[in-house]
This record gives C-alpha cells, sequence and structure tokens, in this order.
C-alpha cells in the first residue's frame, strides 16, 4: 500500500549528501504505486520529483511537492535471435547492477558504460554515454506513464530522439513522464570497442592480449575508480561534463 511521508529528509537520497526536505516523500514499488499516486487527492496536483539514484540531483532548497523515490525492480530475458538478447529491465535497477548481469551472462554492448551512476530508468533521459558507446546503440523501447493522466505509452528509439546526452525527456516530455522499463537488444557475439580513452592500456597493463566483455567492464571500472571518488565516501555525482558541440560553418 502506497505510503506518503512528510518532511523527510532527502540526504541519503542523493550523492552529494545535501540535507534537505522534501515537503511529501513516497517510495514505489510497482506500476500500481504510480496509479495510486495520479489518484490521490492530497497530491495529484503536487510538483513531483522523480528520484532515482540521485547522482544527477543538486538540491540547494527544500522540494515544496512529492518526491517519488523509484524502487521498481526486476531484469528479464524477452526474447532472442540468433545474433540478440532483448532485456527488459525495470527502471528502478541500479544501472551498474543491469550492466553486471548482463556481462556475467554473456550479453554484449554495455560493457563500456560500466559503474555509471544512477538507475536504468534514467539512462535514456539524457542517453549515457562513455567509451565509445552511448544507450541509443542498444536501445530498443521504454515504457513510461504520464504522470497527470495515467496515460501508458511505448516509445521506440526514434520517438525517443536520441542525441548527444539529449532526449525527448529533456525536451517536449521533461517532467510529464514516469518511466516504467526499458528494453535492450544485446549481443551474443560482440564486437568489443577498445580503442576509445584508455581502455586498450588499461588492458594492456591488466596484461590480458584477448580481453572479453568481462575483461573490458573491469577495465572501464578500474579506469573511473581513479579519476572519481567513491559517492560513499566523498558526495559526487560523477562525471557530468558535457563536451561542446560546435558546427562546421
Amino acid at each position: 500500500m502506497l505510503q506518503i511521508q512528510e518532511n523527510i529528509s532527502l540526504k541519503k537520497y542523493n550523492t552529494f549528501g545535501i540535507d534537505v526536505k522534501a515537503r511529501y516523500f513516497t517510495e514505489v514499488f510497482s506500476e500500481e504505486d504510480i496509479y495510486a499516486i495520479i489518484k490521490n487527492d492530497a497530491v495529484k496536483n503536487l510538483p513531483k520529483l522523480i528520484l532515482g539514484g540521485g547522482s544527477n540531483m543538486l538540491f540547494t532548497k527544500d522540494y515544496d511537492g512529492l518526491v517519488i523515490k523509484n524502487n521498481i525492480y526486476g531484469i528479464a530475458v524477452e526474447k532472442e535471435d540468433a545474433e540478440h538478447v532483448f532485456v527488459r529491465s525495470a527502471s528502478g535497477e541500479t544501472w551498474h547492477n543491469f550492466v553486471l548481469y548482463c556481462i556475467e551472462n554473456g550479453f554484449g554492448g554495455i560493457e563500456n558504460l560500466s559503474l555509471i551512476p544512477g538507475t536504468v530508468g534514467a539512462a535514456p533521459i539524457q542517453n549515457i554515454g562513455a567509451y565509445g558507446v552511448e544507450i541509443k546503440d542498444v536501445f530498443e523501447n521504454l515504457e513510461a506513464i504520464h504522470i497527470a493522466t495515467g496515460q501508458k505509452m511505448l516509445l521506440t528509439a526514434d520517438e525517443c530522439q536520441f542525441g548527444y546526452r539529449e532526449s525527448v525527456f529533456k525536451k517536449i516530455y521533461k517532467d510529464q513522464y514516469f518511466i516504467l522499463s526499458v528494453t535492450f537488444r544485446l549481443s551474443k557475439n560482440h564486437t568489443l570497442n577498445t580503442s576509445y580513452g584508455a581502455i586498450q592500456k588499461t588492458l594492456e597493463e591488466m596484461e590480458i592480449s584477448e580481453p572479453n566483455i568481462i575483461d573490458v567492464s573491469k577495465a572501464v571500472c578500474h579506469i573511473r575508480s581513479s579519476k572519481l571518488p567513491d559517492p560513499a565516501k566523498l558526495g559526487n555525482a560523477g562525471s557530468f561534463f558535457k563536451n561542446p558541440e560546435i558546427s562546421k560553418d
């Protein structure tokens, strides 16, 4: 049953550890909980903030609305063919845990995205990317619910309008939808991408001449850990820069 609390500290829900309060706070564990919020007269018209891992958030003051903590979990193989496996993940899953699940099962395509903080549901919002790979490269579709009307929809990659750290959820759909799940198209016989950044050098230092997806993931984790502190020890939001885009003109 949905529980809505008042004046709750958000310190443990953001990686900077900023101690601000939410006027109202709730945790959702299922699709039904989302619909319960939409039907709740006390909060349905309030501003709403959806929190995943809290790693892309810098609070400067209390939030005068409803904070929704996403705790919807579950990973499953939807289907497969000769070359691909289609894996569906609930949006509340930690992104790195999802990556580990995939590489441990031999599903290639997202090993270069290891150790990126946040949740699966947040990944398509900004089309996360690292070391030559972006979400759009392996994205199949996502399910989302409009948080005002309850309308449910399924979006393809084209409909998400992916760009460099961009998607439709940062434009016309901004703050309007709760992403329920994301389905990825991963490879059974994956061609590794080790030419970008320091991956190849790190693999050589690890004395690995014929790497697999697990090796690449470990190399990426090593690189990221050497550059960024553990948020549990020192508050940070990971790597959040955006390269400038310059026209040919």
